[in-house]
């Protein structure tokens, strides 16, 4: 179970400055250092981890991102991938089995995509053999990414009959059209 925290640092540096520094003046001459500490020193300058209970885990759609619709367009070898807690993101793929990354709306990478057409046993409708999975990423220590344990998939609806760029078209009329 996921909860939200609240992680408190003070970090303190020293500058020389003039007398008649002003204060930005101050605070731009500290700013380096105090990256520096971020970067290397974070656990020294950490003073408290609390559980978050004014805004606790879920209170915002970034708290749990998730792919809810991908339009795949197999004519432009591209698709599009909606969700809560990430920007629409338009995906090109050369080949099917590729893995992508999905960011959130901090820029963070948070899942890996991969499209796959699978046509192993016989279906009624073509664009069933289309299928999109995806799983968690997960940050670790050194700024590298690992796939973690949360696979899932939605699926997807296929376009063939119109191209990606009116599509787009479209949909962004749309979106003016409802704000």
């Amino acid at each position: 179970m996921k909860k939200a925290k609240l992680v408190k640092y003070s970090f303190m540096t020293r500058v020389i400055a003039d007398e008649s520094a002003t204060q930005d003046d101050i605070i731009i001459m500290s700013k380096s250092k105090i990256l520096e500490k971020v970067k290397n020193e974070l656990g020294e300058n950490l003073e408290d981890i609390e559980d978050d209970e004014e805004c606790p885990f879920g209170t915002f759609e970034t708290d749990n991102p998730i792919i809810q619709e991908v339009f795949i367009f197999p004519n432009d070898k591209l698709y599009i991938v909606f969700g809560k807690g990430i920007p629409v993101q338009v995906i090109k793929y050369d080949e099917w089995g590729e893995w992508n990354s999905i960011k959130n709306n901090d820029g963070s990478e948070v899942f890996d995509i991969q499209i796959d057409y699978d046509d192993s046993y016989l279906m009624e409708n073509n664009d069933d053999y289309w299928q999109i999975q995806f799983v968690n990423l997960i940050h670790d220590d050194n700024g590298g990414l690992k796939q973690g344990l949360d696979w899932d998939g939605v699926k997807p609806t296929i376009i063939h009959k119109t191209n990606s760029t009116t599509f787009m078209a479209n949909l962004y009329q749309n979106i003016l059209k409802s704000s």
